[in-house]
């Protein structure tokens, strides 16, 4: 028959008693984690963005991904189905691997620039001679300047202020018989009138904007435009 020593028993002892408390704390954690997981509700498939989305963004396949979400951590109207966000137009910016909804989306019958339209507002093109300091997404000011002539000296005048850039493109002059790359803003009715003036009469150049400075066109009226499922 084996003896064992008092030391050995001690030691046995608090093994045990080391194991028990542990399994315990497991346990307890274990509990605290899925009270803390019913709380949050069950988990729903939610669509993500893979990239970062602009405004004009016409959304495809690759555009897009579904993750696991818990419910009550959703931001109000998140797609769940990738099908209804195919195909849609993007109306406010989505950085990577945040939550597509359906407020930043436009209607299906609304596939291209139009769907970026709040109303009083137009989408237009013209030629500048430095297109390349813009990107999409980013806010400018349109700058004209006309050359003196019998009615009015050399002048510069700001003819858009803050307005987003909606598309680039190297297309040549665009038929206005012009030199510059062309660039398609969102602007007020007003600055359209304007803009029309100086493409005709003068010399464009355009001017970042920081983006505390932004005009209305590119913090808060683009999300206004009408959604649709």
């Amino acid at each position: 028959m084996f003896h064992h020593s008092p030391r050995a028993i001690t030691l046995w002892s608090v093994a045990a008693v080391v194991a028990v408390v542990t399994a315990a704390v497991v346990a307890s954690d274990l509990a605290a984690l899925h009270r803390r997981a019913s709380s949050f509700g069950p988990e729903e498939r939610v669509v993500v963005a893979t990239r970062d989305l602009s405004i004009g963004t016409r959304l495809v396949a690759s555009d897009l991904r579904t993750r696991s979400v818990h419910r009550s951590q959703l931001p109000t109207g998140a797609l769940t189905d990738l099908a209804r966000a195919r195909g849609r137009v993007v109306t406010v910016p989505v950085l990577r691997g945040n939550f597509v909804v359906a407020r930043g989306i436009a209607p299906r019958d609304r596939p291209g620039l139009d769907g970026v339209l709040p109303v009083g507002t137009r989408a237009i093109r013209v030629d500048v001679t430095n297109v390349a300091v813009a990107r999409v997404g980013a806010s400018l000011d349109v700058l004209a300047t006309y050359a003196a002539d019998g009615t009015r000296d050399a002048r510069t005048i700001v003819v858009a202020a803050g307005a987003l850039v909606l598309g680039l493109d190297h297309e040549g002059d665009g038929g206005t018989g012009r030199s510059g790359a062309g660039i398609t803003l969102l602007v007020d009715i007003g600055e359209a009138y304007d803009l029309a003036d100086a493409q005709a009469n003068g010399v464009l150049t355009i001017a970042l904007v920081p983006p505390e400075e932004a005009s209305k066109h590119a913090s808060g009226h683009v999300g206004s435009a009408p959604t649709g499922q």
